[in-house]
């Protein structure tokens, strides 16, 4: 299994812990990650510019985040990200997961651009649609575990 690290605060702590095996990383913990190399950095609400994140960032294989968040797109300015796959998602239609829609409990999800997950595997444009069993403030939260689920091909 890969290493996979998410960039939160530390209130979704409790969500997070029964879902798959990740590393929640907060402002208190970046600290301790600055020599983990992860395979897999999701970065689902606003984060502010540290030089440990962009540390996280430049050498993480997958980079999935959170477009409809200006502040976040910040985050790759002037590192290198040569060996990173950016996945960005959101209501954003050059994203390359976007929503399109969030009614009912249920969110549409397409993939508009083809992605090699962890396996090295073709996943194809499609539409996706997954229960949204959060509460709604946290469609973000599902999206970005279902991008995860996608990668690692569970």
């Amino acid at each position: 299994m890969s290493v996979v690290g998410i960039i939160t605060n530390s209130s979704n702590i409790i969500e997070l812990e029964n879902k798959l095996n990740i590393i929640v990383i907060n402002e208190k913990s970046i600290e301790n990650m600055k020599n983990v190399k992860f395979d897999i950095v999701i970065i689902y609400q606003e984060t502010k510019q540290n030089e440990n994140i962009k540390q996280l960032i430049s050498t993480c294989k997958y980079l999935v985040i959170n477009t409809d968040i200006k502040e976040n797109l910040k985050l790759l300015e002037g590192i290198d990200i040569s060996e990173t796959t950016i996945i960005t998602y959101g209501f954003n239609r050059k994203s390359s997961i976007t929503i399109v829609s969030n009614e009912n409990d249920e969110i549409i999800l397409e993939i508009q651009r083809e992605i090699n997950n962890l396996k090295g595997e073709k996943i194809e444009c499609q539409e996706i649609k997954l229960q949204n069993n959060l509460e709604k403030n946290h469609i973000y939260l599902a999206i970005s575990l279902k991008i995860l689920e996608i990668l690692e091909k569970i």
